[in-house]
């Protein structure tokens, strides 16, 4: 409906009258992003000149409203030959003076840009990166959660027969090898890290790599198996690898495949049926669980996949393939305590903030594909602004219980037919 202009003006009549509801506020505000300035005016001005006098607004200046009959009463008064200037004069003056109360009423109201020199986000840079000393995150290890780790805690954490867990002053939670005399007695147990909505993880590994760990992302750690099989992501991840001198051999395993690293740094995103890696800096390649054949990605921005597909026989198919030079900044935004995003579709942006906030999504077919957004982001923000910015693009949801769906005719939301979204195109 936003996108007729009839509508449009109904909605401006009912703001200029004051009996707006909410989900009307919300589609006039969208409507902002919709329609040029000039558009926006000229809707404006149509609905002020069809309104009778007792319609017009209350001008926020002690009660005060133009007189109109006055204004055209006084240019009439003018000398003949002036009689025609004034005559449009004194109506430009009747038209322009609600019009630009109006507009002033309507962006004195709308919702501000973020101010990150003020809000939760002050003195915080665009290139810095969340602090991990705020995080809450889950340690577990034998197949059992253990503990929470809240934000304050330092020192060793967890010791098994051969490996401890140690947090430092920075919130990195280091796995160190028990080389004292003093290691626990028992096998080995399965170590895995976890993060909740809106926390991260960084976790160095005995070789110096440093994994940061975006919000419900989850690595597992099992010293007692062979090489290729010790570390296993879920979720998604920023690998640092040290200098190409000092570097080994890395290998993470993933739902459908696994990741070798010679050296370097990779972004990585490890959901059920789909890993897809870029590299940022160094080599590393893609392997699938099923087929022999490896993607190499050996510079900059190189972007590859392996998904799995379900056969009509009731197997499962992979395809391995090399994708693209991608851009970076945009996949690793998710590190940064302020999140820019310009002009990137919305489906993918959606996605990103359902991993972040810990919404679900109902059904991604009734978001529009060819739709983008920009905007910026405190990490600490609550989701309410982030469901603001997806007005802002023009774009209705609708959110119940965590849940949030873009289909105009759900009135509730099921618990059911949740979808999760790869961002990575």
């Amino acid at each position: 409906m936003i996108y007729k202009k009839k509508y449009v003006k109904k909605l401006i009549r009912k703001q200029i009258k004051g009996i707006l509801t909410a989900r009307e506020a919300g589609e006039l505000d969208a409507c902002r992003r919709l329609y040029a300035h000039e558009e926006i005016q000229e809707m404006i001005a149509d609905v002020l000149l069809s309104m009778e006098d007792d319609e017009l607004p209350v001008i926020p200046s002690d009660g005060w409203k133009p007189d109109i009959a006055a204004i055209i009463r006084t240019a009439e008064q003018r000398s003949r030959g002036k009689r025609s200037l004034w005559r449009k004069l004194g109506w430009a003056a009747a038209v322009s003076i609600p019009i630009m109360t109006m507009l002033t009423y309507w962006y004195s109201t709308r919702e501000q840009i973020p101010d990150f020199l003020h809000g939760p986000c002050a003195g915080l840079t665009t290139d810095a990166d969340v602090p991990l000393t705020e995080s809450v995150v889950s340690l577990s290890w034998g197949g059992v959660e253990a503990m929470k780790v809240p934000s304050e805690k330092q020192g060793e954490l967890l010791r098994t027969a051969g490996v401890r867990v140690f947090k430092t002053r920075k919130g990195v939670f280091q796995v160190q090898g028990c080389d004292d005399g003093n290691k626990a007695i028992g096998p080995e147990e399965d170590i895995m890290l976890t993060t909740d909505a809106q926390q991260q993880a960084m976790v160095e590994l005995l070789d110096g790599t440093r994994i940061r760990l975006n919000a419900q992302s989850t690595l597992q750690y099992m010293p007692y198996k062979k090489k290729g099989e010790q570390i296993k992501i879920l979720g998604e991840a920023y690998i640092e690898r040290p200098d190409k001198s000092k570097a080994k051999t890395l290998l993470i395993g993933t739902s459908n495949g696994l990741v070798k690293s010679l050296y370097g740094d990779f972004a990585l995103l490890s959901l059920d049926d789909l890993t897809r890696a870029a590299t940022v800096r160094g080599e590393l390649s893609l392997h699938s669980k099923r087929r022999a054949d490896t993607v190499v990605l050996d510079r900059y921005g190189a972007q590859g996949s392996v998904i799995s597909y379900a056969k009509q026989d009731g197997g499962v198919k992979d395809t391995l393939r090399y994708e693209a030079i991608t851009n970076t900044d945009a996949i690793l935004v998710w590190t940064k305590a302020v999140r820019k995003y310009k002009d990137v579709p919305l489906r993918e942006f959606v996605a990103q903030m359902s991993f972040w906030y810990g919404f679900r999504v109902k059904d991604y077919t009734c978001l529009p594909a060819d739709r983008r957004i920009t905007t910026t982001l405190c990490y600490r923000k609550g989701r309410s602004a982030v469901f603001a910015a997806i007005r802002e693009s023009g774009v209705l949801l609708y959110e119940s219980k965590g849940m949030i769906s873009f289909c105009p005719d759900e009135a509730k939301l099921s618990k059911n037919g949740e979808t999760m979204l790869a961002w990575w195109e």
